[in-house]
């Protein structure tokens, strides 16, 4: 686990791999900062669970402040879309299994391929992706698309951050990257409803610093930014379906639509938002239930 977790770091910051003393010693005190020997612990505990197991770990240890609106939105059963702005990173897509695992177990991410580096065990709820322009190749991309094509079939529900990378800090505001058009395309080319949510939350202070000083210190943060959220607020905000015939043949138009209604969700959660607690929620649900 070390090796490939060194590796992912070295890809982002090659100016790390120790071969002269300055990048020694800035390797150490970057790894102190951190809390490398600690993120490196609870990924060889994780390494030996299944797939389900890790995802139902992490989102047990991290989803201890979430507040959730519209879970009613996500359909029982049926192939569907989720669409979400992406704060946070990896976190992100924990928190929203956390949010409908009960509802929806069939759910997968499109997430980016170097998780499968990680945990290959997850290869089941991750529909691998390269986000990288320059890293894309033919082989990439036909993978993502039988994964694709197999979960349609299936009526699984997909999750999907169409920005494909988390949103950028300019001066003390968070911006949502430019969003690729996949999701909009496939749910026109699979005939399916699209889900839009909002997630608000953030991520740590030294995240921004490191964003600040250079982009490659802020994406080696990603993996402990994952870990650190028990102590972060997340506000879940799930808007009501889009039909696929109700967007553009345009795909630029229809993710410029898909988008707005994502971050409109945003004004709703400030002013009409009701917020129940997942704890709250499936006490409830299953209260009915019996």
């Amino acid at each position: 686990m070390k090796q490939i977790i060194d590796q992912l770091i070295y890809e982002r910051a090659p100016w790390l791999v120790p071969y002269s003393t300055t990048a020694k010693v800035a390797g150490k005190i970057l790894k102190a900062c951190l809390n490398y020997k600690t993120t490196l612990e609870q990924a060889n505990r994780l390494e030996c669970l299944s797939g389900i197991e890790i995802l139902n770990t992490i989102g047990d240890e991290i989803a201890r402040q979430v507040t959730i609106s519209g879970l009613d939105n996500v359909p029982p059963s049926g192939s569907a879309l989720i669409v979400a702005n992406h704060p946070t990173g990896i976190a992100d897509a924990v928190i929203l299994y956390n949010v409908i695992r009960h509802k929806r177990p069939d759910v997968y991410f499109f997430a980016n391929s170097d998780v499968l580096r990680v945990f290959p065990q997850l290869n089941t709820y991750i529909a691998p992706v390269e986000w990288r322009k320059e890293k894309r190749s033919k082989s990439k991309t036909q993978t993502t698309l039988k994964f694709t094509k197999q979960a349609m079939e299936q009526n699984r529900l997909g999750v999907i951050f169409p920005s494909g990378r988390l949103a950028k800090r300019v001066g003390i505001k968070l911006m949502e990257r430019e969003w690729m058009t996949s999701a909009a395309t496939m749910a026109k080319k699979y005939d399916v409803p699209v889900i839009p949510v909002h997630i608000s939350a953030r991520n740590s202070f030294l995240f921004y610093i490191f964003d600040l000083i250079h982009p490659t210190l802020r994406d080696i943060t990603l993996f402990k930014e994952t870990l650190n959220k028990k102590d972060f607020r997340f506000h879940i905000t799930i808007g009501q379906p889009v039909e696929p015939r109700s967007l553009s043949d345009n795909p630029k138009l229809a993710t410029s639509f898909l988008k707005s209604r994502v971050h409109l969700l945003d004004n709703d959660y400030k002013e009409y938002g009701k917020k129940s607690s997942i704890k709250s929620y499936w006490k409830t649900a299953l209260k009915t239930v019996n």
